[in-house]
């Protein structure tokens, strides 16, 4: 540890007028960046988003951040730092050989503890959960310290380690993991004393002072390294490669850490490629012809080809590894039926799909077609895809050609063979050289040809024809009338040599080409149903072709009528018209309206309904036509409504007819919507009522009503002495005429509830109601109420003399019988409170149920009395009483 110390002094002298040469670096960090962004956002390729649980480890931020900066300096251009110091100090030139600084200091940890030659300190990293979407997991790293080069070979060295845990894995760390921070083709982690100047120096990267190197014997060149201006660290590794087998869809751990051993001292760091932590990328099955087109497989046939096909996602520097299974649902299987590969492909870096072969293995059975579906074996992946394998039987291949071949020496002819089963594509081998389908030929051939039909299986079939040289064929019209009506058919005649059958080409009217065929030679025929100009170009039959030019004319009629008519001018009238005319076709014409025989197409004096006119040529052709003739609409009454009735002022208006329209109410006087300011509102006429076209209705004993909010007007109350009634007079808004029937509610209050003016006997203030109906069958309710006399229904002498004279002897309770039902109770007080005499539960107007001044069977003294009192009235209503009296002794 002293040796250390006294370096590191020499050393910071050596380095001052290093630093002075130096230049702005461009390598960049920023600690800003939280583990969840470095991981998600940097690091990771995360598709399907199955990264979670991300945590640094490490209680100081600045031991991990985000860094940009040219290839050349650390590898790639952009990435994760993870130091065992502040992420900045990475940062070159390099300006001396000890640069580090303190994070947090003693940091045991459960993965390094294992390993370290000392304790942990300023351990820096982060951990995640993810799932893996492939089965092997890759990602790029450069390990950089400052205790190269000096310190290789001494018994402590900052480490750093990638521990992985999960499903598969056995390793003698924390949750059985295993690191991954291997030195390739090794079992041996990468540490300052395996990868160095002296060992595995293929990985090593010198970016030291020299006069350091020269101090510690550690060879290399005499000059500072091409990073020594852009890095700080005094030596890194190349570009290494993390690669682990992984279980797809299960659920792994991964710690990515560095520390110091021993002291805080000297900082290392370890950088992780952006983007090269890849879970997997999206890709797609296809088949030869593309991705929507089945793979079919033969039987006891050559294997077609799987494509695995990168998606747009997916990285192409690296391997892509794909798992993909058989569907359940699928009939055909993988074991009896097809094989389809081991389950696994790996796209090779640079290659965007890979292939597997698809076989069909054979069998004796006759099973029909079977379906398979392969799809990807990734269930936890945001995508999925499938291809469907179709395993067939191939049919017997069957060749057919004709027992003999005619031709046509002089014009040449073109080879024909009908080819069906086994399994396109199929090539074929003439006699005479050709390997075309469809040769064409020419001159004359031998007597004897052949061919060789062979499909995509192997399967071969040979046929032999004789050949037979023959003339082109001709073709003549005899004359023919080509007329007939619309919808009938017409035979074109032909007179036909050759060899049949016979290939007509026409066109009509000068428009595309029209192929007809005809079996036999000698005379045919063909049925055609368009009307046109029918120019014959060729004709051609089993050898020859011939061009011609022969003009036929086809007409098919039809007097097609085209009519017009005018609806009756006013509802019920008859002067509706009908008129037509019709294409000229073959004369003479004859004529008919609703099957009978007319003259002409011109028709007056029609009442509504549905004509039937037809028009027969001289060739028979009949064409007809539905004519409707129908009243316009009539006009309609004026017809009120509640809502007009309502809404003063009144606005009348007809409907139906032609509008505008016009009133009269003398029959010879009309006037727009100002007659109704003339008119008596209750009135009766004889209204007549014209629209614009003329035509009249009479709306006879027509009543000419006046709208308002409400048919009658009712005071706020009716005022009622108790005891007695009130004539009812109402206040009219509408003429009376107007109004039809009358309904008070409570009826039982009225002497006459369905009459305008009632009587109202009421015993008690209440509300009552008016249900009017007018003559329009409208109704109006109105609400006020009856305010009966609101005096005291009952009384108490305030003096009585109960001398037995029998005039005033007792103080009792008289009360209004037609209100007052009981006297619920009758009490009678001292001045002070005490009772002297009470009753209850009693009929008013009894002078005996009343107090008569003694008191225990002795006179009461003279004075004033309280007394207190509760009646119910007839309604229910109790009210309650108190007063005095004076008690006069005489």
């Amino acid at each position: 540890m002293i040796f250390r110390i006294l370096l590191l002094s020499w050393l910071c002298w050596t380095t001052t007028a290093v630093v002075a040469q130096s230049s702005a670096s461009p390598l960049e960090v920023d600690p800003r960046y939280s583990a969840e962004r470095l991981v998600k956002e940097v690091f990771a390729t995360d598709r399907c988003e199955t990264i979670f649980n991300v945590r640094q480890i490490g209680s100081n931020p600045d031991g991990i951040g985000y860094f940009t900066g040219s290839e050349d300096i650390v590898g790639f251009n952009r990435g994760i730092v993870l130091s065992t110091g502040k992420v900045q100090n990475a940062v070159g030139p390099n300006k001396r050989t000890n640069t580090g600084s303190q994070l947090s200091g003693l940091t045991p940890d459960p993965d390094l503890d294992r390993v370290s030659t000392g304790a942990v300190y300023d351990r820096s990293g982060i951990e995640f959960d993810f799932v893996p979407l492939e089965p092997v997991i890759t990602f790029r790293y450069v390990f950089a310290s400052e205790e190269y080069c000096e310190f290789v070979g001494a018994k402590f060295n900052d480490i750093f380690g990638f521990f992985i845990s999960g499903p598969g894995f056995a390793g003698p760390y924390a949750d059985s993991a295993v690191n991954i921070a291997l030195i390739p083709g090794t079992r041996q982690s990468v540490s300052i004393n395996n990868v160095n100047y002296r060992t595995n120096n293929q990985y090593y990267l010198d970016n030291e002072f020299a006069a350091t190197k020269q101090q510690a014997n550690c060879g290399g060149s005499t000059e500072t390294g091409p990073r020594f201006q852009s890095i700080e660290y005094d030596g890194q590794t190349v570009i290494l490669t993390a690669t682990v087998k992984v279980q797809v869809c299960e659920t792994y751990h991964i710690r990515l850490l560095v520390a110091d051993i021993n002291d805080s001292n000297f900082d290392s760091a370890v950088f992780l490629e952006a983007g090269s932590f890849d879970l997997g990328a999206s890709v797609s099955l296809e088949s030869e012809g593309g991705q929507d087109e089945p793979i079919v497989v033969y039987e006891d046939c050559t294997p077609t080809t799987m494509r695995v096909v990168r998606g747009a996602d997916s990285q192409i520097d690296r391997d892509q590894t794909i798992n993909y299974r058989l569907s359940d649902n699928s009939v055909a299987t993988d074991t009896a039926d097809f094989t389809a590969g081991p389950g696994t492909v790996t796209i090779p870096a640079g290659q965007m799909f890979a292939e597997i072969p698809i076989s069909a293995l054979s069998d004796t059975l006759q099973e029909g077609e079977e379906e398979a579906w392969l799809i990807l074996d990734v269930p936890c992946a945001c995508y999925t895809d499938s291809v469907r394998i179709v395993v067939r039987e191939a049919a017997p291949l069957e060749v057919g050609l004709d027992d003999t071949f005619y031709y046509c020496p002089d014009n040449g002819s073109t080879l024909s063979v009908n080819v069906a089963g086994g399994v396109p594509p199929y090539t074929y081998e003439w006699s005479f050289g050709s390997r075309e389908a469809e040769p064409v030929v020419a001159g004359t051939l031998p007597d004897t040809i052949s061919v060789r039909v062979a499909d995509a299986c192997g399967e071969v079939q040979t046929r032999r024809a004789a050949t037979q040289g023959s003339d082109p064929p001709t073709v003549e019209f005899p004359t023919q009338d080509l007329t007939a009506c619309w919808g009938e058919e017409q035979q074109i005649v032909a007179d036909l040599t050759g060899v049949g059958p016979f290939r007509l080409t026409y066109q009509i009217d000068a428009g595309a080409p029209r192929t007809v065929l005809i079996s036999n030679a000698g005379r045919g025929s063909w049925p055609v149903t368009r009307s046109g100009d029918y120019h014959i170009i060729g004709v051609s039959d089993r050898a020859c072709s011939t061009e011609i030019s022969e003009r036929l004319r086809v007409d098919f009629y039809q007097p097609v009528l085209n009519t017009s008519f005018t609806d009756p001018t006013c509802a019920g009238s008859n002067d509706g018209t009908i008129s037509a005319t019709h294409l000229p076709t073959v004369e003479p014409y004859t004529y008919q309206l609703d099957s009978s025989a007319v003259d002409g197409l011109a028709f007056t004096g029609l009442g509504p309904g549905d004509y039937l006119l037809q028009v027969t040529d001289a060739l028979g052709c009949v064409d007809s036509a539905f004519v409707p003739i129908r009243d316009p609409e009539s006009i309609q009454p004026i017809d009120l409504t509640c809502d007009q009735l309502r809404r003063p002022p009144l606005s009348l208006n007809a409907n139906g007819g032609i509008p505008p329209y016009e009133y009269s109410v003398d029959g010879s006087n009309y006037f727009g919507g100002e007659l109704w300011n003339t008119l008596t509102p209750g009135t009766y006429y004889q209204l007549s009522i014209r629209d614009a076209a003329g035509c009249e209705i009479l709306q006879p004993e027509f009543f000419f009503p006046k709208a308002a909010q409400r048919y009658v007007a009712l005071p706020a109350f009716f005022p009622q002495d108790a005891g007695g009634n009130v004539n009812i007079r109402l206040n009219y808004q509408v003429p009376r005429n107007q109004i039809f029937s009358y309904r008070w509610e409570p009826a039982e209050l009225f002497d006459c509830p369905t009459c305008p003016n009632p009587t109202l006997t009421a015993p008690y203030t209440q509300d009552i109601d008016l249900i009017l109906q007018d003559i329009y069958g409208c109704t109006d309710s109105l609400t006020t109420y009856v305010a009966v006399d609101g005096r005291t229904p009952f009384y108490v002498p305030n003096v009585f003399s109960p001398n037995g004279d029998g005039n005033n002897d007792h103080v009792a309770i008289f009360a209004n019988s037609g209100l007052v039902e009981r006297v619920v109770s009758f009490r009678v007080y001292t001045r002070w409170g005490e009772v002297v005499w009470s009753d209850a539960d009693f009929a008013p107007n009894s002078a005996q149920r009343g107090w008569d001044g003694y008191t225990g069977g002795q006179p009461a003294n003279t004075g004033t009395y309280l007394w207190s009192a509760e009646i119910r009235l007839y309604n229910g209503q109790i009210e309650r009483q108190a007063g005095s009296t004076l008690l006069i002794s005489e």
